[in-house]
C-alpha cells in the first residue's frame, strides 16, 4: 500500500488542506480555516460543507512542496 501525505493551501477559499492518501485515494483529511478545523475520514466523510476528497491524487496539481511527512500530518490529526 502506498501512503502519501500532502498539505495544500487553497487561496480562493482560504483553506489549508491536509490529506492522507492510500493508493491514490483520500482516507483522511483536515480542513483548516481561520475559524475551525474539520476532521474527515472514510468513516466520517462529510461535515457541514466539508467533504472528504473523492478524486484521485493524480487529479491534483501538486508541487514538491505540497508533500509532507506522515509525522506532520499525524501531529495535526492528533489535535482532533
Amino acid at each position: 500500500m502506498q501512503e502519501v501525505f500532502i498539505k495544500k493551501y487553497w487561496a480562493e477559499e482560504n483553506i489549508l488542506f491536509y490529506v492522507h492518501f492510500q493508493d491514490g485515494r483520500a482516507v483522511r483529511q483536515i480542513d483548516v480555516t481561520p475559524d475551525k478545523k474539520v476532521f474527515l475520514s472514510k468513516d466520517h466523510p462529510h461535515e457541514g460543507d466539508a467533504s472528504l476528497y473523492d478524486h484521485s491524487i493524480d487529479d491534483l496539481q501538486l508541487e514538491q512542496k505540497d508533500f509532507i511527512a506522515a509525522e506532520v500530518f499525524e501531529k495535526v490529526w492528533a489535535k482532533k
